[in-house]
């Protein structure tokens, strides 16, 4: 998932987010599921992050290679209400299947988040709820037969997920950062 339409001058502010749904079966699958999740990324987020349109890619895990095309591709309008802020600050959306040991645990990163929200050193109540609302909407898309999945190389397989939180820290995301464009070296 990333955003798709974010203005050219914040095209460095796209976020790759990678779930996994098992379950789902019929022969539209993948673009109800895809939209399904566009859908819970753009409800009820506006303005508080800058997701764009979210463009949702979604991939037949058995039948495609990794590298292979979309089996479906959805995209939800969201608007954009204000800009972002630094490129790699994130809220972090945990999640686990049951008790939480490694293997059955992860992380999604929510971002970019609008700029207005950055002020403050820990992440606001009111954007935390924004976030848990999201991993909420997530978690019950239940079409088809879908379930929120963890797939874990080392058992070789899939376990649902059941629990979603969000801590009010701040998180930074992954990234290879921005090419440099000034050099303030000792003249």
């Amino acid at each position: 998932m990333g955003s798709s339409a974010v203005p050219d001058e914040w095209t460095d502010f796209r976020c790759t987010n990678t779930l996994y749904y098992q379950g789902v079966s019929g022969p539209q699958s993948g673009e109800i599921i895809a939209q399904a999740i566009a859908d819970a990324y753009a409800a009820g987020t506006a303005g508080f992050f800058v997701f764009g349109a979210i463009e949702v890619r979604a991939y037949d895990f058995d039948g495609v290679a990794k590298t292979g095309p979309p089996v479906a591709v959805a995209r939800a309008q969201q608007g954009i209400t204000q800009g972002p802020g630094p490129r790699e600050v994130a809220v972090c959306l945990s999640y686990r299947a049951g008790p939480s040991r490694p293997r059955s645990r992860g992380r999604v990163f929510l971002g970019p988040v609008a700029g207005g929200f950055l002020a403050n050193e820990y992440i606001p109540n009111n954007l935390g709820q924004v976030a848990l609302g999201l991993g909420g909407r997530l978690l019950n898309i239940i079409t088809l037969g879908a379930q929120w999945s963890l797939y874990s190389r080392t058992v070789q397989g899939f376990a649902a997920i059941t629990n979603v939180s969000v801590d009010n820290a701040w998180d930074t995301q992954r990234s290879r950062g921005l090419p440099a464009t000034a050099d303030f070296s000792p003249a």
